[in-house]
């Protein structure tokens, strides 16, 4: 205790000196510092699955349409479109003359043009490339999922009358992407889908130049000049786990509101040197860490710290339905065991570990995201009922209310001599993140993986020491692992778990979003998905659960639809199949960019473009920046009047 107490005291005094040192002025409010924490594993845009490169792509590819700083969509590449009475026919018309820029920023001899947007719709719908998020818009572009799987099916060797590459040749006849003319690019639907739009916000709808990725092949995306660029910057400088460094692009269509030259981004791992490297001019905004926020609370420099607004991006607890750990795969099928863990976790105390001040205000409690998706009436979806009483109901942490799930599993789930039913005693090997002796007994051991990263290790402990109050160390033991990099391919394909927490940004402006990437998590918690393939995966499957799901999918009423899918949402939620944690964005910040200059957005990689970023030399308090929020809730709601 006297440890902490002196690692407190000594945290506090560095921020206040640091505070009281002051710092130089930005070198250039043309150039935008900012520090990364997680290294890009790849800047091939179709794949980025860490958030470096994603911030990398939304800034040098561009899409045929973006967010204003309202929020709205605007053109980006297509100049306009048009849509079928029906809402099942979108025609996108391109602007003429847009080129491809290299490394160095010149222009290549490669126009962007309406076969590119094809070409990049026919390499994420080859299971070979090995796109994520494909199963985001499987359900929307007509034949995409009949084609996407007869590649599958090839590959198993389940299709014998055909060869892959037939069945590739197919793409243009059957996938409702096609290019009408140079410049004219045309997405066939399966169904009406009025929020269509928010879907060419991800990265599945970039273009790419086919010459050019033929030629680079297995190394597209493997450095700087094994990309070609369409959007306001390009990737100048890529030095792993050192920098990164975007040049703005001078033959870019919008060049005029590409307002900083140079966008660096710095690998700082440690917030305490992030800190002072802001205070010494050499970044343009610092994330506080909690300790840092608790030591300037009760001082004047407490007003330089801006709370960031909360984005689309959720974090849930997600259990593995498949768990290698046949003591965890037991309890988790039993729904009083799930109600237990639901109503144990004291989401604000982990909180505190992001914001000590209010850590009620991060908490979401619902799986799709507040203020992301609107009915024709314009009505919230997270108002309507069955959502709504979760939103409001905040941190569901009850001790009492959990022991008395974990008792009544118990009793389900174990036999007359104290065995969990079904369970063979044995070496559970989850290597390298774990291993260790199953014996089928009591305390139930609970694999809980982790990041090595400093806030992620002490939010594992504090949920270890959680659990260990609520069900006392004879019920339940958590046993620590630990991934490097990435949660996906480290912990969750591998099967390396049993629990962890993870983040998933809200793709496009549709419940789907989520409850498609529910279905689609590698079969660990695939309950809304009718197949034998499915339920083995998954352990167990929800008939009524999977009805309400396909009915609202099935709906093109967006009322209509949110009714279905906010009932399937209370069911999920009152069935503990998964666990709404925290709401993204929220962080305490130094920063000297003036706020609500960017696109306003939230889906896809809308969060991350860069374009009319405005800097100033000093960091803006917390007065400056309510003055701009009022101004521009008052532009915003005249120009939302001016649609109408």
């Amino acid at each position: 205790m006297k440890r902490v107490k002196v690692i407190f005291v000594l945290a506090a005094f560095q921020v206040l000196l640091l505070f009281n040192c002051g710092g130089n002025s930005l070198r250039s409010i043309e150039q935008y510092d900012v520090a990364y924490i997680v290294e890009a594993t790849t800047m091939n845009y179709f794949l980025i699955p860490e958030v470096t490169g994603q911030r990398v792509a939304a800034n040098t590819q561009d899409q045929l349409v973006e967010n204003d700083r309202f929020g709205r969509y605007v053109p980006a590449l297509a100049e306009s479109w048009v849509v079928s009475p029906d809402n099942l026919t979108w025609t996108f018309r391109l602007r003429p003359g847009q080129f491809w820029v290299d490394s160095t920023g010149a222009k290549t001899d490669y126009e962007i043009t309406a076969d590119d947007f094809v070409e990049g719709f026919r390499y994420v719908a080859d299971p070979a490339n090995g796109i994520r998020n494909l199963w985001a818009v499987c359900t929307v572009i007509a034949g995409l999922d009949d084609y996407y799987y007869s590649l599958v099916d090839s590959a198993a060797g389940l299709i014998t009358d055909r060869s892959r590459e037939q069945l590739l040749g197919s793409f243009d006849g059957s996938v409702g992407v096609r290019a009408a003319d140079r410049y004219t690019v045309v997405y066939s639907l399966k169904q009406a889908t009025p929020f269509f739009l928010s879907y060419l916000t991800m990265e599945l709808f970039f273009p790419v130049e086919k010459a050019f990725l033929d030629r680079m092949g297995q190394d597209f995306g493997t450095a700087a000049d094994r990309l070609l660029y369409s959007g306001g910057y390009y990737l100048s400088t890529w030095q792993r786990d050192k920098e990164i460094i975007l040049t703005r692009n001078d033959h870019y269509w919008d060049r005029q509101h590409i307002t900083a030259r140079t966008v660096q981004l710095q690998k700082v791992t440690d917030a305490a040197a992030e800190l002072a490297m802001f205070m010494r001019g050499e970044l343009s905004s610092a994330t506080l860490s909690a300790e840092q926020v608790q030591a300037i609370t009760d001082t004047s420099n407490r007003e330089k710290a801006v709370l960031t607004d909360l984005s689309s991006v959720t974090s849930w607890w997600h259990p593995n339905y498949a768990s290698a750990n046949p003591e965890f795969a037991a309890f988790i099928r039993n729904q009083n065991f799930r109600k237990a863990l639901f109503y144990g976790i004291d989401h604000e105390a982990l909180l505190s570990l992001d914001d000590p001040v209010n850590p009620a205000g991060l908490v979401r409690s619902t799986i799709i995201p507040e203020g992301y998706c609107f009915d024709e009436q314009g009505r919230d979806y997270t108002d309507y009922p069955g959502v709504r009483e979760w939103r409001q109901a905040g941190n569901p942490y009850d001790p009492e209310l959990a022991r008395q799930y974990f008792a009544k599993a118990v009793v389900e789930l174990l036999d007359e001599t104290g065995h969990i039913r079904g369970v063979t005693p044995g070496v559970v090997d989850l290597r390298p993140v774990a291993e260790f002796a199953a014996d089928g007994r009591l305390p139930l051991q609970l694999v809980y993986v982790h990041s090595a990263e400093s806030r992620s290790t002490a939010a594992a402990r504090r949920f270890q020491a959680m659990m260990l109050e609520v069900f006392g160390a004879d019920n339940i033991e958590i046993v620590l692992g630990q991934f490097v990099a990435d949660d996906y391919s480290e912990a969750i394909l591998p099967n390396r778990y049993d629990l962890l927490y993870s983040s998933f940004r809200f793709a496009y402006a549709d419940p789907l979003a989520q409850f498609g990437r529910i279905v689609e998590l590698g079969g660990r918690l695939n309950v809304a998905v009718d197949s034998a393939a499915a339920r083995q995966s998954a352990g167990f499957s929800d008939p009524e659960l999977r009805e309400l799901i396909n009915r609202a999918a099935a709906e093109t009423v967006l009322s209509s639809r949110y009714e279905l899918f906010a009932q399937a949402e209370n069911l999920m939620l009152d069935r503990a199949y998964l666990i709404p944690f925290r709401a993204g964005g929220g962080a305490y910040s130094l920063s000297k960019v003036v706020p609500y200059t960017m696109p306003r957005g939230g889906l896809g990689l809308a969060r991350f473009k860069l374009k009319g970023l405005r800097l100033e030399r000093e960091p803006l308090d917390v007065g400056r920046v309510t003055e701009l929020q009022a101004a521009f809730e008052r532009e915003m709601a005249a120009a939302v009047a001016g649609d109408r």
